[in-house]
């Protein structure tokens, strides 16, 4: 073919996108903790930025949870807390198991991958809620329906940071017939059983006698 007059290139990512990604990810891996300030100044000398972005980065991040702004005040990373975490959780539960109802749609050899590492997840010894996410996750992605994926990608960021200071493990031995019923249903490929199964592992009704305690 015709050698192009220029380079392809991929689509390029906005200013306001990387900015939002780095501060987002110095909250995840725990940088900025909770409660502390954030100086749009300080951060834009941080990435070599504009405050511009720096405004926008932090207005997305505030309805994601993961940053509270007071007009003329303040604005700081989110607290946490156990009940955010049970809300948070409850919520990715119903996406998640939607997605992995949705598996009976998706590519047979794709799928079942995904079945057997989250088979190994959901009957590991003790399995935090994290691990349980982790597994569940690539079924977003592999999900038909984009509004799953849409809607899933805050709530994960939101329970990433939550659980890097909160620490929950699932309450396997109480749930020993929904984590059984998780396996052979994934076991089966009954991906209908399955999606339900997990939407359980992850509600505030099966969480909610676990107290969270600080991560190490």
């Amino acid at each position: 073919m015709p050698v192009p007059d220029r380079p392809a290139r991929g689509p390029r990512r906005l200013l306001r996108d990387l900015t939002f990604d780095s501060v987002l990810g110095a909250i995840v891996d725990g940088t900025l903790r909770p409660g502390e300030r954030l100086f749009e100044d300080d951060i834009a000398t941080w990435l070599g930025v504009s405050k511009t972005p720096v405004k926008e980065a932090l207005a997305r991040l505030a309805t994601q949870g993961l940053v509270h702004i007071q007009a003329n005040r303040f604005t700081r990373v989110a607290a946490v807390s156990h009940a955010d975490l049970l809300d948070t959780l409850e919520l990715l539960g119903l996406l998640h198991g939607e997605a992995v109802r949705s598996a009976e749609t998706a590519p047979v050899a794709e799928a079942s991958v995904l079945a057997d590492a989250l088979r190994a997840a959901v009957t590991a010894p003790a399995p935090s809620c994290q691990d349980l996410l982790d597994a569940t996750a690539p079924f977003v992605e592999l999900s038909a329906n984009p509004l799953t994926r849409k809607a899933s990608e805050p709530l994960e960021n939101r329970a990433a940071f939550l659980l890097r200071h909160l620490d929950v493990a699932l309450p396997v031995a109480d749930l020993h017939d929904v984590v059984t019923e998780a396996d052979e249903a994934l076991r089966d490929r009954r991906w209908v059983d399955a999606g339900r199964a997990v939407t359980t592992l992850l509600a505030r009704d099966s969480l909610a006698p676990v107290r969270a305690t600080p991560a190490t």
